[in-house]
């Protein structure tokens, strides 16, 4: 395609959008600017500084519109939420995360593809975005993402005389005698990678998803207008499925007698291994960065992304990405779409990514990388993040915690025990 027929592409996409959105009524042509007005409620539970800068872009632009934004504790979020929309007292818009979409299924309104087009939204964001579509449109317009990275100890790379971080996970079997040290009596003074366990190891829910994704299972799939769990499911005929292979590589690391031991359940948790220097991989959110630099101000560290699969053609992490939805009943259904929209775009989407020093989903803002070492690592994590659909996120921690210690404590054989968690998720889906 040459540049002419590239702009008259662009050119009739942009009427094309322009014209669905006024036949949907959310541009008025009798507001020539398009301004929104009106009052529209915010919930989320990022801090009201962190939003400011967002909000007041908009409302700068809008003289006739009033944004309340509430800053709501995590742990009663969606608890409010509930209760609010049960009272007819609910936001017109809600930050949620992937977590929430089947919870608040009943209460979100999903944004029409004739009004927002499902191509216009692929091309906008970063395919771990696309766990806001579903058959009937747009369950929330993305905003930010928080993902799962590598972090690690330069000093004892250094010491160690390598020169690079690995790319792959098959590295890590010949890293661990130089990397992790031990006492003659087999204690870990020194671990290579926080691996094996589960209530020791920060994030090992996300560690674990970021491994089945690489895999190529997505966990829960959505089917029509249902989402079904593909935890044991093998599509692909594989001679050992892919929770099987994933669980096989996780738990090696926690054997004594293989070469990769490196883990157990006596250790500190990892993140405090990692900030007292006697871990060399941490893997962690890339959120958790301004926490590790308090924690230990003196820690010689970097990030990167997350190891991959060898000889693997797509590189993926698991992250969680931030969306605004609106409710339903919204009283301002326009304006509260409208903002919706211009809260994950341009100036306003990079105001929050500032903010929160987490790299936006919009691709075009993730073409302009930061200097900042650590956010170009978090960037280019960002273009190859993943998630699901998390029916509930603290049951689904405990199901995958179950999964573990049934496992390593040899109550269920390693199929009786992913048979049980594949259960647990589909009575918790169907809630």
């Amino acid at each position: 395609m040459n540049n002419f027929q590239t702009i008259l592409v662009a050119v009739f996409m942009a009427f094309f959008v322009f014209a669905v959105l006024i036949f949907s009524n959310v541009i008025k042509i009798g507001n020539p600017k398009n301004e929104i007005t009106g009052k529209v409620a915010i919930w989320g539970t990022f801090e009201a500084q962190t939003m400011s800068s967002s909000i007041d872009l908009i409302a700068s632009n809008n003289q006739n519109i009033s944004i309340k934004y509430n800053k709501k504790d995590p742990t009663t979020y969606q608890q409010d939420l509930i209760e609010a929309f049960a009272n007819g007292e609910g936001p017109d818009l809600f930050i949620i995360t992937p977590d929430m979409i089947i919870r608040n299924n009943n209460f979100i309104y999903k944004i029409p593809y004739a009004s927002y087009p499902q191509k216009v939204f692929t091309d906008s964001f970063i395919e771990g975005a696309n766990i806001y579509l579903d058959n009937e449109g747009i369950i929330g317009m993305p905003l930010i993402v928080d993902p799962i990275v590598l972090y690690y100890n330069k000093d004892i790379l250094s010491n160690e005389s390598m020169a690079s971080t690995p790319k792959t996970w098959d590295e890590l079997f010949n890293l661990n005698s130089i990397l992790t040290k031990k006492e003659n009596s087999g204690t870990i003074n020194r671990s290579m990678i926080a691996l094996g366990q589960y209530a020791n190891v920060n994030n090992a829910k996300d560690i674990l998803a970021t491994l089945l994704i690489q895999n190529d299972n997505p966990i829960v799939n959505r089917e029509m207008s249902d989402y079904v769990v593909s935890l044991n499911s093998n599509p692909l005929k594989f001679t050992i499925s892919p929770i099987k292979t994933v669980l096989n590589f996780f738990i090696e690391f926690s054997n004594p007698s293989n070469s990769a031991y490196s883990w157990n359940r006596a250790l500190p948790s990892s993140f405090d291994m990692f900030t007292s220097g006697k871990l060399t991989f941490y893997i962690g959110r890339a959120s958790e960065l301004f926490e590790i630099e308090t924690v230990n101000p003196n820690l010689s560290f970097d990030v990167t992304q997350i190891l991959q699969i060898k000889d693997y053609p797509t590189r993926k992490t698991y992250g969680e990405v931030y969306a605004v939805a609106v409710n339903k009943k919204s009283t301002n259904l326009t304006s509260a779409f409208q903002i919706a929209s211009a809260l994950s775009q341009d100036e306003s989407a990079l105001n929050l990514s500032i903010a929160t020093s987490l790299p936006p989903v919009s691709r075009k803002l993730l073409t302009k990388k930061p200097e900042n070492p650590y956010l170009f690592s978090f960037f280019d994590s960002a273009l190859i993040s993943r998630s699901w659909v998390d029916p509930d996120k603290t049951k689904t921690d405990g199901i995958f915690g179950d999964l573990i210690d049934n496992i390593l404590s040899n109550r269920l054989s390693l199929g009786e025990a992913i048979n049980k968690a594949q259960g647990q998720l589909e009575l918790l889906i169907k809630k």
